[in-house]
């Protein structure tokens, strides 16, 4: 496969738009196959979904190719699921304004979310079917160094500057999360209406193709949230989620060792976090204009598409 945009020089340069020219053949073939995307297809689903936008009196959303293409893929070009997931993903950003307002890259915390902690790793290595690998040290999270919510900021601009990039949209993303730390204290933070809002946020509202989520280093304890977190999950989803435990070489199955660190029995000695920031704050304009678009009114939330009688277990097909 040939990819765009991993290598260390054009990582932080990628221009904002990106079609699909500029991806290579093989992966023209891969979002054939998996995505029922083609030309044709992109085109009409395309126009389709911008007739619809269109015609919202309440939500301002932008219409360019990239945006709504990013969306399209994450549903297969099924264009009234997609509208759906896109008016989700609006509602989502006006109503948890905690999370939402002022999610720019310059916002963040990095110093202690990554250069201290290294709560977030993105390899330049994916796995052997081509699929960006995400690490989150869940378990390292210290509420004394970054709040919950600055943790989950952060882990809000990697996503949507890893879905800038259409070789992600296509084909999908692994999650590797570490949970070495994780303790009884915790809980006072993962509560249930945060795991909630969580899975609401990035399951349902966010044009995410998650293919595999791997525990790692998971206590007794986590067994707690698992078990509230399968239930709020899509069928599928549960069927992606994996406990490895300490297991290394059963999760080297999965994720070649050469996009784990050396702690997982990985090749990767060293991974440039600053680079990592750089790549986040080149986006920053980005982010800016996307700031501008948005329902109109915080009362609309309701009258919209009724997200509150959405079952986030409900499959997409």
């Amino acid at each position: 496969l040939s990819f765009v945009c991993v290598s260390k020089k054009s990582r932080a340069a990628c221009p904002p738009s990106l079609t699909m020219e500029r991806i290579s053949l093989d992966l023209e073939t891969i979002a054939k196959r998996e995505l029922g995307e083609t030309p044709q297809v992109k085109e009409d689903a395309v126009a389709q979904l911008r007739a619809l936008l269109s015609e919202d009196p309440v939500l301002h959303c932008p219409l360019d190719e990239d945006f709504l293409v990013k969306f399209l893929r994450s549903r297969k070009f099924h264009v009234r699921e997609t509208l759906d997931v896109i008016r989700r993903y609006f509602r989502v950003r006006q109503e948890y304004t905690d999370l939402f307002d002022n999610l720019l890259p310059s916002r963040i915390l990095y110093d202690a979310s990554l250069h201290q902690n290294q709560l977030l790793t993105v390899p330049k290595q994916r796995d052997s079917l081509g699929r960006l690998i995400v690490i989150f040290k869940l378990g390292a999270w210290n509420p004394a160094v970054c709040s919950l919510n600055e943790f989950f900021r952060l882990v809000l601009v990697g996503t949507e500057c890893n879905l800038m990039d259409p070789t992600n949209q296509i084909t999908g993303i692994v999650g590797v999360v570490d949970l070495d730390g994780l303790h009884i204290s915790h809980f006072l933070y993962f509560t249930p209406s945060e795991i909630r809002r969580t899975v609401k946020i990035m399951q349902d509202s966010y044009p995410l193709r998650v293919k595999a989520v791997y525990f790692i280093n998971n206590p007794p304890v986590f067994q707690l949230i698992y078990a509230f977190v399968r239930v709020l999950l899509k069928p599928k989803h549960r069927e992606r989620t994996h406990v490895i435990g300490r297991d290394y070489e059963k999760l080297h199955k999965f994720v070649p060792r050469e996009g784990l660190p050396t702690e997982y029995g990985g090749l990767l000695e060293s991974y440039d976090y600053g680079e990592l920031e750089a790549t986040y704050r080149s986006k920053e304009d980005i982010f800016v204009d996307l700031s501008r678009y948005g329902y109109q009114e915080r009362q609309e939330l309701k009258e919209s598409v009724g997200f509150e009688q959405t079952d986030c277990r409900s499959a997409v097909k």
